[in-house]
């Protein structure tokens, strides 16, 4: 069954993998077509309010299964942050099933901190990652659901908590994303893991946990332009390392999403997608991208 416009939407969203996010609205165009050129524009918002933090890196969302790790005073009793992303990106097809993705993301933070009586805060803004990917579709929606595959690399990513400390090609993510269209509505499913290898950072050897991640979702389409979504993400995350030793404990933590899709033309895709905590550390992001794709 052909997809419509605003099905498409819905897998731009909540259900594309770490670089399908914000998908065009038709099928035709799922993904980038032979030598053309896409421009991503991620604008990300993310608030956090934490107690005892005792993890030596935070997660936060870019995007749809876009992470960033961010490091965090361990210790202290109460965190209360706000983290602005700005993500620029690339895709290009390399062929009518498979395409190559790159994206620099940038971050602009600010954090309180109370231990006892004591109360500070510090700010940081920072070149934080530089990524290369690839996406290929595997199959479409026929007689199976369609499915999806994605895999990427960060080149190069900020380790330190204030100024600039990089390591090169030391955390990966692999995963897929599967849909069926029972129109208007769209079912969906994305998975992924993310590892990070050890790396020496701060004069330590520090492995941040490995992230395990599951999106369902569900879309409705209420009219050519416009789609809405909603559905669920689950994290597992293990123990961080340092030089040798578990620091923290495994946590799981689950969240809500919701999105609305509009297609302001042929050309561009308009996403907005809000997320809130509903286990573990109280937080929500908001996120708003932007697609555009140049004409042939």
């Amino acid at each position: 069954m052909k997809l419509n416009t605003l099905s498409i939407a819905v897998l731009s969203a909540l259900a594309s993998g770490s670089c399908l996010a914000d998908l065009p609205l038709t099928i035709e165009d799922l993904l980038a077509k032979e030598n053309q050129f896409r421009l991503t524009l991620d604008i990300g918002y993310a608030n956090a309010d934490r107690d005892n933090v005792n993890a030596q890196y935070d997660l936060v969302q870019t995007g749809d299964n876009n992470f960033i790790e961010l490091p965090v005073a361990v210790g202290e009793q109460r965190q209360n942050s706000d983290t602005f992303t700005l993500a620029l990106g690339g895709r290009y097809g390399l062929n009518a099933k498979t395409e190559l993705s790159t994206r620099l993301t940038a971050i602009s933070s600010d954090t309180r901190l109370s231990h006892g009586a004591q109360q500070h805060s510090q700010s940081a803004d920072q070149l934080s990652q530089w990524t290369l990917g690839v996406n290929h579709q595997f199959s479409e929606d026929n007689d199976s659901p369609a499915l999806l595959g994605f895999a990427e690399i960060v080149l190069a990513e900020n380790m330190a908590r204030k100024g600039s400390e990089y390591v090169h090609g030391k955390t990966a993510q692999l995963g897929f994303t599967t849909y069926r269209s029972i129109d208007p509505v769209v079912l969906s499913l994305t998975a992924g893991y993310r590892h990070s290898w050890n790396r020496e950072t701060n004069d330590q050897h520090i492995n941040p946990g490995d992230l395990l991640f599951i999106n369902p979702s569900i879309g409705f389409a209420i009219n050519s332009e416009v789609t809405l979504t909603g559905g669920v993400q689950f994290k597992f995350r293990s123990r961080d390392r340092i030089d040798g030793n578990s620091s923290g404990i495994r946590t799981s933590q689950t969240s809500l999403d919701f999105g609305l899709g509009y297609a302001s033309s042929e050309y561009r895709t308009i996403n907005l997608t809000i997320r809130s905590d509903i286990s573990g550390n109280s937080g929500a992001q908001a996120n708003l991208s932007l697609l555009h794709k140049f004409k042939d």
